[in-house]
C-alpha cells in the first residue's frame, strides 16, 4: 500500500515515510489527498516550495537558505516570495540541529491558530523520543509571517481548538511533561500543564498538574506515583 504525501508516493516499508506519517498523525493532518506540497512533509530542499495560505490569498514561495558544513546541512533562514517572485520576508531559523546530506527536512503549512489559514512549521530538532519545531503565524492583515517560537511539535485538536505538546524524559517515560495551549485574544496561552519528576526515593515520582483559572495558572493536583515494576 502507498500514500501520496506532497508530491511523492510513500511506500509502507520506508523508514522515512513511516516517520513522516507519524508526524502527520501528530499534527492531526491526513496524509491522503494533499496533491500539492502545502501540508507539512519531508522535503530534501525547497527551491522553492510553494502553496497558498488559503482563502483568497495568492501562492507564496518558500526557499531555504542552507548552510553546509562537511556532510551536514542546516536551514539558516526561509526566504518568502509572493506570486511576483519578489522576496517579501526573510525568516531566520535559530538553534537548528544539522541533518545529513541524505536526510530530509520536515516543513510545510499547518493551521495552528484555527483561523482557517496555513501557518508555517519547520522541524529543527528530532530525537528518538522528542521533536521540536519552529512556527510562524500567517497574518492576513499584513500578508506576512510572524515568528511564534520553537516548541515541542504541536498536536492540533481542531474540535477543541487546542494545541498540546508532550516531552518524554527518562525512566522509560515516567519522567515527562505535557502542556495544552489555546489562542486567547490572538496570543498563545498555556492552559494546562502536567509535570512528572523523580523524587529522592527510588522509583517514586511526583506528578503536579496546573490549570489556568481566573487568568493565572494554579496547582489543581499533586500526587505521588510509583513505578509499575
Amino acid at each position: 500500500m502507498a500514500w501520496r504525501i506532497g508530491q511523492r508516493i510513500c511506500s509502507a516499508p520506508s523508514v522515512f515515510c513511516c516517520l513522516e506519517l507519524a508526524f502527520l498523525a501528530l499534527l492531526g493532518v491526513s496524509a491522503v489527498g494533499w496533491g500539492q506540497s502545502s501540508g507539512p512533509s519531508n522535503v530534501r530542499d525547497c527551491h522553492p516550495c510553494s502553496f497558498s495560505p488559503g482563502g483568497s490569498f495568492p501562492t507564496y514561495s518558500f526557499t531555504f537558505d542552507l548552510k553546509t558544513v562537511l556532510d551536514k546541512r542546516t536551514v539558516e533562514a526561509i526566504e518568502v516570495a509572493n506570486q511576483t517572485s519578489k522576496v517579501v520576508q526573510r525568516l531566520p531559523v535559530t538553534g537548528m540541529d544539522p541533518v545529513g546530506k541524505e536526510e530530509d527536512f520536515f516543513f510545510g503549512g499547518v493551521d495552528i491558530n484555527f483561523d482557517g489559514l496555513l501557518d508555517l512549521m519547520l522541524i529543527t530538532r528530532r530525537g528518538v523520543a522528542n521533536a521540536y519545531a519552529a512556527y510562524w503565524l500567517f497574518d492576513p492583515k499584513t500578508k506576512t509571517f510572524t515568528a511564534l517560537g520553537t516548541y515541542p511539535v504541536f498536536r492540533v485538536d481542531t474540535q477543541k481548538r487546542r494545541l498540546s505538546t508532550y516531552e518524554r524524559g527518562g525512566s522509560a517515560g515516567l519522567i515527562h511533561e505535557s502542556r495544552e495551549y489555546a489562542f486567547l485574544d490572538g496570543q498563545l496561552t498555556l492552559m494546562r500543564e502536567e509535570k512528572q519528576e523523580a523524587t529522592s526515593k527510588l522509583d517514586v515520582f511526583r506528578r503536579v498538574i496546573r490549570e489556568r483559572g481566573g487568568g493565572v495558572m494554579k496547582v489543581v493536583n499533586t500526587e505521588t506515583v510509583r513505578a509499575p515494576y
